[in-house]
């Protein structure tokens, strides 16, 4: 298991703008609107504490409805599976950025300032997924590895959302102070897990 007690996440800007229903070339706004926009995407982005960590799993078999772990475990996704034909490993990875940008959106009483917070946890937690799938491409292709590009998320498609559990578990992700609800939510909300294959 690689683990990054700190991943080094640059500011999604581009991103944060988009969530909030911004146009690149459209959306015009005044320099004192401009000044507190910043200021709130600043003073959100600051309270994210990007950390994640990952592991690599031996594939015995790709079904049309799955694929099938060394170990037993059956990841059902027929949608996944078609895109995986001869994969020999399965990448396996979660990041949270922490409670407090969370918390500081469910405490603001301005819908502003909390859609601001909700949209910079976002960004910022699938940003610190890239971050860390780069990463991991490096150190696999280092090992003759090749990691697809294309990665797959529970809840997404025909993949199951209890496949958190599997996440959860496999990756220990209590000891980065992350939780699974009885309905297969992550704790801290923003938190991304993710597949891919390995060829």
């Amino acid at each position: 298991m690689t683990d990054h007690p700190q991943l080094y996440v640059t500011l999604p800007d581009r991103d944060i703008f988009l969530r909030l229903g911004g146009n690149l070339t459209r959306t015009q706004v005044s320099a004192a609107e401009e000044i507190k926009y910043r200021t709130s995407v600043v003073r959100a982005f600051e309270l994210c504490r990007p950390r994640g960590r990952w592991e690599v799993f031996k594939v015995k078999a790709v079904t049309g409805d799955g694929i099938l772990l060394d170990d037993g475990f059956f990841v059902r996704s027929g949608d996944f599976a078609a895109r995986c034909a001869g994969i020999t490993h399965l990448w396996c990875g979660a990041v949270t950025v922490g409670v407090l940008v969370s918390n500081l959106r469910d405490r603001t009483e301005s819908t502003v300032e909390s859609a601001i917070c909700d949209a910079v946890g976002s960004e910022s937690a699938d940003e610190a997924m890239n971050v860390m799938f780069d990463f991991a491409r490096q150190q696999l292709l280092r090992r003759g590895m090749g990691l697809d590009k294309r990665r797959y998320s529970p809840g997404y498609g025909d993949m199951g959302l209890e496949l958190q559990e599997f996440f959860f578990d496999r990756l220990q992700l209590a000891e980065l102070d992350m939780s699974l609800n009885e309905r297969f939510f992550m704790i801290p909300e923003k938190s991304v897990t993710a597949f891919a294959g390995i060829r």
